[in-house]
């Protein structure tokens, strides 16, 4: 790069708020300080060279890295320079200092892209190409804050107060009929004038045919091209969203831009009316036939969003908010063995009327008639499973006693089902399935696992044992007859229902009389949890994020399986990923995706292992290394030499406590030298079952409590070293207490929590920072009683249990909890 490069992109001008009393905007000779928030919402300190509006880009160092680096307007949500700017002064007196003096401030409302709104008070604004310029007031001489806010990043801002809350204030009118004329105006603006030519809403089943029947004879026409007609897109919007649809094939064209913004659901329907000729029907007034809602279930039309409106022969009309949905038409005409025609309707209106349509006839709910109704396999909701299985009991009940009709893995009834189970488990925030087979007569047991806690969901009728487990193998592509050696596999779960998009962990498991149990972990899709939500005391907190910032070194999460480890390491790979940094890492699954992440699936079965997949980034010039799980001698000292050799490397290991793991590691023959240098810190943790919110009360702790928790808490201390009641006292009541008592936190029930008080779960941990002496001791291979001494004494650490104490003085957990699980 020519040595100019730099001076050249650093000189860039930032507009002023525009009232006289500030200063025009000045071309800027030297990088600014500033803070970038991403898209995530992280936010991070940099420097600030340019921004090119032509571009679209702005280039930024992050210190203390001195390379440039180029951000797209896409990639962040605002800018904001650190330093304020002040008004200058005029010199002007009387009438001229007042009007040079003027700076109003205004309130300001901006939409952004991701549905979130940003909202403050401006002293005046300036919009451009770039995007919005925003000027909040630091105090009341006039000095502002300059925020930039790229037009990626916003769909829309308004600024002032709204009329109808100033009508209010005077009593002109209510707030009920402000919102009702809000909502008509918002209708209004939303159309052209062309659109009240065109769209008139249906009202009666006779304009409806009639309307059908005109659109019939339309020439066929493709949302695209409508979109592109009515000029609502560019043919280049079109062609990047029809590349997009190449990824995500389930969802419609219409949709796919609805949810990018390229376009809002008013332009989808008005190109539906206008260039594809289907009716709007006013659902308020339409006459809707119990015939029509007899022939679509309620769960079927409640998922899908169609309401049937009349039924002629075997022509079903329905109203949908998309009605070019053909996987949607085609699973009604499945259903009900017919024909399907959609009409169009509002999104609100179908959801307002769906449930009072059915609720009026009274067909809310499965009936007897409907409930074996044949159906797709992504047809049942969650909370018909215990009528399908009284289905399938009934439909396979033998006529004699004497006889057992095995079930087939291709019963429809059974397929549905399986699926009916997986949909409750999602919504119920399950964790693991269990489904365990007996032999003879005895039924097939099926149990969740939430919040770490085995709970009966379902018996099942022992003729369907081969045909549940043989099911549940197809859809995971494993051997169906192979019931000797364990299996496992992977459901991806939006092949048999798309809208729920879920991964299943399949484990099948040899039992005896040649029977097999399954176990399956749901991997929802999940998102990193920040740092500061994982509910670390203060002091740990602090001391994890000075361990991770460090460049080289290995950070190790412990505990044991389920205990939050890989969600933590997640949580620090979000702080860490800067656009500076690259980061590898290699898990087995991968269960949380992060983007700019290079994420790596080991699979031992190719020999793809941790350990191979560790070397190879090691060529792949990495700052940030995150290994799943230390298994073996050879995935320790790879993970060792590459923390010495610069790299930051983050791991998660099986053992009770953060001093029991560098006992553990020794043992495995690491060399203790070698480790002591490379060891920064250990963060073990545990999982503790929450109170439940809803219905947790408080009240002051008596003496007996507050003395049984500071007798249990202290304890952990050597005699030697135990600090004071008086001290420990004098912080809780600072951290924990109300009015100058500590308090005592129940949950007696309430349906949230199922009647058991307890939701959630809530984490507690233990920090083990190496310091000089710790390192020392870990070089002469001393026992965990000595490491645990030091870190308790000069290393701040708190045990799992001590800060399982802590959580209860908070009322987030209960000392039974604490009690159950660490030790």
């Amino acid at each position: 790069m020519p040595t100019d490069a730099p001076k050249r992109s650093s000189r860039f001008i930032w507009p002023t708020p525009p009232y006289a009393s500030y200063p025009g905007g000045v071309a800027s000779a030297e990088p600014e300080a500033c803070e970038v928030e991403g898209i995530n919402g992280t936010k991070r300190k940099c420097l600030l060279l340019s921004l090119n509006a032509g571009d679209r880009l702005a280039m930024i160092q992050v210190p203390p890295s001195r390379v440039t680096m180029p951000l797209r307007f896409a990639q962040f949500r605002n800018i904001t320079l650190i330093a304020p700017l002040k008004p200058g002064d005029s010199g002007a007196k009387d009438d001229f200092a007042e009007i040079l003096g003027y700076r109003p401030s205004v309130d300001f409302h901006v939409e952004m892209v991701d549905g979130t709104e940003m909202q403050g008070i401006s002293i005046g604004h300036v919009e451009t190409a770039a995007g919005l310029f925003l000027f909040t007031p630091i105090d009341a001489l006039g000095t502002v804050r300059r925020i930039f806010l790229p037009r990626e990043a916003y769909k829309g801002v308004k600024f002032g107060g709204h009329i109808g809350q100033v009508l209010i204030e005077q009593q002109a009118v209510t707030e009920q009929q402000v919102e009702r004329i809000a909502k008509e105006q918002q209708d209004l603006r939303n159309r052209k004038l062309g659109d009240y030519l065109v769209i008139n809403e249906i009202v009666s089943p006779e304009q409806l045919l009639q309307a059908l029947d005109q659109q019939a004879r339309m020439p066929m026409v493709k949302i695209g091209e409508a979109l592109t007609a009515l000029g609502l897109i560019t043919d280049e919007q079109l062609g990047e969203a029809l590349e997009k649809q190449k990824l995500e094939r389930t969802v419609p064209l219409g949709e796919l831009l609805v949810r990018t913004g390229m376009i809002s659901r008013q332009d989808l329907h008005l190109a539906l009316a206008r260039k594809m000729g289907y009716p709007v029907v006013d659902l308020a007034n339409f006459p809707i036939e119990v015939a029509a809602l007899k022939k679509v279930p309620f769960q079927i039309a409640t998922r899908l969003n169609v309401l049937p409106l009349l039924l002629r022969d075997s022509l079903l009309v329905v109203a949908s908010d998309d009605p070019t949905r053909r996987a949607m038409v085609d699973e009604l005409e499945f259903a009900i063995r017919g024909k399907v025609v959609p009409v169009l309707a509002s999104t609100a209106s179908i959801s307002k009327q769906l449930p009072q349509a059915y609720e009026k006839f009274g067909l809310d709910a499965l009936g007897p008639g409907q409930s074996g109704s044949p159906s797709t396999a992504g047809e049942i909701e969650a909370d018909s499973s215990g009528k399908l299985l009284q289905s399938l009991e009934y439909e396979h009940s033998s006529a004699t006693d004497e006889v057992d009709t095995p079930v087939e893995q291709s019963d429809n009834s059974l397929v549905r089902l399986i699926n009916s189970i997986i949909i409750d488990a999602t919504t119920k925030g399950v964790s693991d399935i269990h489904i365990e087979t007996h032999p003879g007569k005895r039924k097939v047991r099926v149990r969740f696992r939430k919040d770490g806690v085995l709970a009966p969901y379902m018996e099942l009728p022992h003729t369907y044992r081969s045909a549940l487990i043989a099911r549940i193998k197809i859809m995971c592509d494993l051997d169906i007859a192979e019931r000797r050696k364990p299996q496992d596999g992977k459901i991806d779960f939006s092949k048999f229902s798309p809208q729920h998009k879920l991964e299943l962990r399949v484990a099948t498991i040899p039992t005896s009389n040649g029977l097999e149990d399954v176990v399956m972990r749901l991997l929802a899709s999940a998102k990193p949890i920040a740092m500061e939500k994982l509910g670390l005391r203060p002091s740990t907190f602090e001391a994890l994020q000075h361990a991770v910032g460090r460049p080289y070194g290995m950070v190790l999460c412990v505990g044991p399986t389920g205990s939050g480890k890989t969600t933590t390491l997640h949580s620090v790979l979000g702080y860490l990923n800067t656009p500076d940094k690259k980061i590898w890492t290699a898990e087995d699954p991968v269960e949380i995706s992060q983007p700019d992440l290079r994420q790596v699936q080991v699979n031992a079965k190719i020999d793809w292992t941790f350990a191979k997949a560790l070397r190879s980034f090691l060529r792949a010039d990495p700052d940030v290394i995150m290994v799943g799980e230390i298994r073996d001698h050879e995935t320790a000292q790879i993970a060792i030499e590459a923390s010495l050799t610069g790299h930051l490397v983050l791991s998660t290991l099986h053992t009770n406590s953060a001093p029991e793991t560098v006992v553990r590691l020794l043992d495995m023959g690491m060399d203790p030298f070698n480790f002591a240098d490379s060891l920064l810190a250990v963060l073990a943790q545990r999982l503790l079952r929450k109170l439940c919110g809803d219905c947790r009360v408080s009240a002051d702790a008596s003496d007996d409590q507050v003395n049984e928790l500071m007798d249990d808490y202290l304890h952990a201390f050597p005699p030697d070293i135990r600090p004071a009641r008086d001290e420990v006292m004098a912080e809780w009541l600072e951290r924990f207490g109300k009015d100058g008592r500590l308090q005592h936190y129940h949950s007696p029930g309430c349906p949230s929590c199922d009647g058991g008080g307890l939701r959630g779960r809530v984490g507690v941990h233990e920090l083990m920072v190496v310091n000089m002496e710790l390192r020392r001791l870990i070089q002469t291979s001393a026992r965990p009683e000595q490491l645990q001494r030091e870190a308790l004494l000069n290393g701040g650490m708190r045990t799992l249990r001590q800060d399982g104490i802590e959580k209860v003085l908070a009322g987030l957990t209960s000392i039974e909890q604490v009690r159950a699980t660490c030790n």
